[in-house]
């Protein structure tokens, strides 16, 4: 039998790593700020001992401040002009001013899951666990560490967002049958007085450049989720942790060359700043509409500083009600150890405060992923789509005309999503990416909701979807990514297809 040898390129190209760029890590902000905060003594103290449960409490009004001009909710002026500053409103409810009372630090979004699931979820009370389908399949894992294995469901996607009609009928069919077999009181496994709020459901999502599908969710579809979850006592739970990295979907890419230890940003071309404001959260909307529970909320923001500074930091934030918040941070851990991530807090508080994080985004990472993104989607265009591969990312985000202007689309996040053509199953070309080209990307199947049931269109996602990110690799490393792919198609795929 004939062993066929195999040389792979080089160059190995990671697109499934969803990771942010190496050389746009803001080094030289956070050396400048670990030597301003050292050298001022008592700042250096409150860094290096136990801080607040609910963080630094000068981070949290710092990401107060922050988050209400990134979202336009009218806070003070920042210390430099952001292309976000110069931006039409987003269309939407208004909103007031976030204050840092709905504002706690966290030690990323994956601790904050693990931190609100033990808040507010109790395996006897809470019915299900509801995550959009293709998922960010390693939350699975956090949520069956806290009591929920088997109760995992997929609900899919349309492009404008979650099918709304699924998921109200799929509630009402789960708590029907709860009820028609519940006897008495509801049963409890947390009894004691700190729980003060249990929910029902939680509904785990990305509603902005979503992981992994990159859908951004339409202002109805948004507001469908708020009025769903008020009706039936489900918790939202969204990470938000994409929302920094938007940009106009008509503005065009000049070449760059960013140094990341300088933090300097230089251009061969006149290129305009993206002008994006993100779509208002899930928090957002649940704060501004009348009615539903005021003390609690149905929805909980988690954002992160992992794509923005660097995951290595470990730090984050939750916006919710102010009760929300206080409750979030009486869990045993926090009660224990104080403040999650107090050192990178008081380095991350001193980047914002200066301006240099707002500065770092605007002239070095949004531009730099705006190249990468344009340089993935042309590849695909001329290399995937004619051997009918589609990229399905939904219906973009449209913001208002205001005056005189007239609406934008708006691009951003990580990943693209492309589906191969019928008969080609996304595990066998991953797994010849990976065995024969050097080449990794990541196949939808790993994406699926653990334990849940298929539907006929999530089955076709899952058999035939792949998520790409364009953020991890150079420009160069993702064409030459989306050549090995179509070589892939038309050696192994689409040739055996034409001789059957």
């Amino acid at each position: 039998m004939a062993i066929r040898m195999i040389s792979l390129p080089e160059q190995p190209i990671n697109l499934g790593r969803g990771w942010p760029s190496p050389r746009l890590l803001p080094l030289q902000a956070l050396r400048s700020a670990a030597e301003a905060v050292l050298s001022q003594s008592g700042r250096a103290t409150e860094s290096m001992l136990y801080g607040p449960a609910m963080g630094d409490p000068a981070l949290r009004v710092c990401v107060a401040e922050w988050l209400s001009r990134l979202y336009h909710l009218r806070s003070p002026p920042a210390k430099t002009h952001t292309p976000h500053q110069l931006a039409d409103h987003h269309t939407g409810p208004t909103a007031n001013p976030i204050s840092p009372d709905r504002i706690s630090i966290t030690n990323g979004a994956s601790g904050n899951l693990a931190t609100i699931l033990s808040a507010f979820t109790d395996p006897l009370y809470t019915r299900r666990i509801w995550m959009v389908e293709p998922t960010y399949y390693l939350a699975c894992t956090i949520f069956e560490d806290a009591g929920f294995q088997g109760r995992l469901v997929g609900i899919p996607e349309d492009e404008n967002g979650v099918n709304l009609d699924y998921l109200r009928s799929k509630l009402t069919q789960v708590d029907r049958e709860a009820e028609e077999l519940l006897a008495g009181p509801p049963s409890r496994f947390k009894r004691t007085p700190q729980y003060g709020k249990l929910y029902r459901h939680v509904i785990y999502l990305f509603p902005t450049f979503s992981n992994p599908s990159g859908k951004t969710y339409s202002l109805a579809n948004r507001e469908g989720l708020v009025r769903l979850a008020r009706d039936f006592d489900a918790l939202l739970v969204t990470d938000d942790c994409y929302d920094f990295l938007s940009w106009k979907a008509d503005s065009h890419p000049g070449k760059s060359e960013t140094k990341h230890d300088s933090g300097t940003f230089s251009t061969t071309e006149e290129r305009p700043l993206p002008a994006a404001p993100p779509p208002p959260r899930l928090v957002d909307i649940d704060a501004s509409f009348p009615g539903g529970d005021r003390e609690w909320g149905n929805a909980v923001s988690s954002g992160s500083f992992s794509k923005v500074i660097g995951p290595g930091m470990r730090c984050g934030w939750t916006e919710a009600t102010p009760t929300f918040i206080k409750r979030l941070n009486a869990v045993g851990v926090l009660i224990s150890g104080g403040a999650p991530s107090q050192f990178a807090s008081v380095l991350i508080d001193h980047v914002l405060r200066t301006g240099a994080l707002e500065h770092h985004l605007a002239t070095n990472v949004i531009p730099v992923y705006q190249l990468r993104y344009s340089a993935i989607k042309s590849a695909i265009s001329n290399e995937l789509v004619p051997l009918g591969v589609k990229i399905d990312t939904g219906a973009p985000w449209v913001t208002a005309g205001n005056g005189n202007q007239r609406a934008e689309g708006v691009i951003g996040g990580f990943f693209l999503f492309i589906i191969f053509p019928e008969g080609v199953a996304a595990d066998d070309v991953a797994a010849i990416a990976s065995r024969e080209y050097n080449l990794r990307i990541l196949p939808a199947s790993i994406m699926a909701v653990r334990g849940s049931p298929k539907s006929e269109n999530e089955e076709r996602l899952l058999t035939r979807g792949a998520r790409l990110c364009w953020a991890w690799e150079e420009e160069e490393m993702l064409v030459e990514g989306v050549r090995r792919i179509a070589l892939i198609l038309k050696d192994r795929f689409l040739l055996t297809q034409i001789l059957k």
